[in-house]
């Protein structure tokens, strides 16, 4: 019994206070001292992660990443639920800082995280809202990898963590454990950015020695040096006056400039084109050489809105957290902060007029689905489809002194001609076709309700069957049998 007791009390002593904390923590560094950035493109660069704004400069760069913020602010954005007064202050809040608020977070993206700082003031309507929100230097702050934000203003030494509630917002982007700044997506860009901007360096150096022809001078009588001042204003002024027994020639690089001209557009659009990638996911003349198709357009949309989703992943967290804000210092009930179009309201009418064709055998396409009830094409999957080709109705009516005697309609008639004559088949009786038929709205739905009828039957009894209740369908129709008529 005591070995039990303390078998139990050890195991209690393994696990005990670990369950509820991390174990395996750097504490210096999580407590005290600035965690040093461990990615590897700015370790090797050299520069610290908040000077990659720099690449921003470049042109190609530049359009490529305000292609994605400016495809970020044209999505509508809306407060669930809508039909509060709260709701209404909500959304006028954020349609004003909206800009402010998203382009700050963005900024999450470009450099592996952002930070904005919140200023509140209370408004006419009596209701606390924004003053002013606006992202702060990036270098002011270091996110640690347990959730915590420090803030720490350069040169002063001071150091404090802040609140991340109602004071400050961080965005991050891909951040781990081990690296809580995130990843940063200039970083990939900088060797690309790099080469791009020493290469047309090159190019310059290339066309101001080999670009322009360079004038050799042969001098009789002259003096070198006048001849020598005579060639550079002539390179200034484009007129030139020697002596007689002078002569003055053109050197060029035939052939060569040329050739340089090619490699360097060459050079310079395939860095154009990663660049392209990197940010936008895909171009439409990447890879194709200038050829494109229809398919590859309809390729590259599909690329860019799953870019324009992800950077709604990105951003939602960040809108919400002010929304939080906003309703907790108001005392407001909890809202949602919606990006994205808004789905489109069934119309009922529609939907009933589309079942009744599709009863009477229409068929619709997913464009018509994705068009008309604002599905996505991922939400429309192909369904199997059961062979009925044994099965083919005749469009006849059968001559039946039985069926003029009981006074029979058509429909019941055609079901009476059905199950005589087949006493050697094991088949449905009438009641059963009506009730099977009744109870189904097309053929799909009918063979389901078969197969639930005569679970244990064959193969060859399950389609004996199928195809007599089909014919019964067939003759009948669906509703006629549901009315029992």
């Amino acid at each position: 019994m005591a070995k039990s007791k303390e078998g139990k009390a050890s195991k209690k002593a393994l696990s005990y206070g670990n369950l509820y904390t991390q174990e395996a923590v750097a504490q210096f560094l999580s407590n005290f001292g600035k965690q040093p950035d461990i990615d590897e493109v700015l370790r090797k660069a050299g520069i610290a992660r908040h000077k990659l704004r720099v690449l921003l400069d470049d042109d190609e760069i530049a359009q490529a990443v305000e292609t994605r913020v400016d495809a970020l602010l044209a999505t509508p954005l809306r407060i669930e639920p809508s039909d509060t007064a709260e709701a209404e202050n909500l959304n006028a809040i954020l349609k004003e800082w909206f800009f402010e608020i998203a382009s700050g977070a963005m900024n999450g993206l470009l450099f592996g995280y952002s930070v904005q700082e919140a200023v509140y003031e209370l408004k006419p309507e009596g209701y606390i809202g924004l003053q002013w929100i606006g992202e702060k230097p990036m270098e002011w702050f270091e996110p640690k990898n347990d959730g915590r934000l420090i803030y720490r203003p350069d040169g002063t030494g001071v150091e404090r963590e802040v609140d991340q509630v109602f004071k400050f917002f961080l965005t991050r982007r891909k951040a781990t454990y081990q690296q809580p700044y995130g990843k940063a997506l200039l970083a990939t860009l900088y060797w690309l950015f790099f080469f791009k901007q020493n290469g047309f360096k090159f190019w310059a150096k290339f066309l101001e020695r080999f670009g322009t022809p360079i004038l050799l001078g042969k001098c009789k009588d002259t003096e070198t040096e006048d001849m020598s001042r005579a060639l550079l204003d002539a390179h200034a002024q484009s007129v030139l006056s020697i002596d007689a027994e002078d002569d003055v020639s053109i050197l060029s690089t035939a052939g060569t400039s040329g050739t340089a001209g090619a490699a360097f557009e060459s050079f310079n659009n395939q860095l154009i084109r990663q660049i392209q990638k990197v940010v936008l996911g895909q171009t439409l003349t990447s890879g194709t050489d200038g050829a494109g198709s229809r398919a590859l357009g309809q390729v590259h949309d599909n690329v860019r809105m799953d870019k324009l989703k992800s950077d709604i992943r990105l951003v939602t967290p960040t809108l919400q957290a002010v929304v939080d804000a906003l309703c907790n210092l108001n005392g407001w009930g909890e809202y949602k902060v919606m990006l994205g179009e808004k789905p489109k309201p069934l119309n009922k009418d529609q939907a009933e007029r589309d079942v009744h064709l599709k009863n009477a055998g229409a068929n619709f396409s997913k464009d018509y689905f994705i068009r008309e009830y604002g599905l996505q094409e991922d939400d429309l999957v192909e369904q199997a489809q059961i062979n009925f080709s044994q099965f083919s109705a005749v469009p006849k009516q059968a001559f039946s002194f039985k069926a003029s005697a009981n006074k029979l309609t058509g429909a019941q008639q055609e079901v009476e001609e059905l199950t005589d004559g087949q006493d050697d088949l094991t088949l449905l009786n009438d009641a059963e076709i009506k009730k099977l038929v009744g109870a189904s709205d097309s053929p799909e739905t009918l063979a389901f309700n078969l197969m639930q009828l005569i679970p244990k039957a064959t193969k060859t009894e399950f389609t004996a069957k199928l195809d007599q209740a089909l014919y019964a369908a067939d003759i009948l129709g669906y509703m006629a049998a549901s009315e029992d008529k």
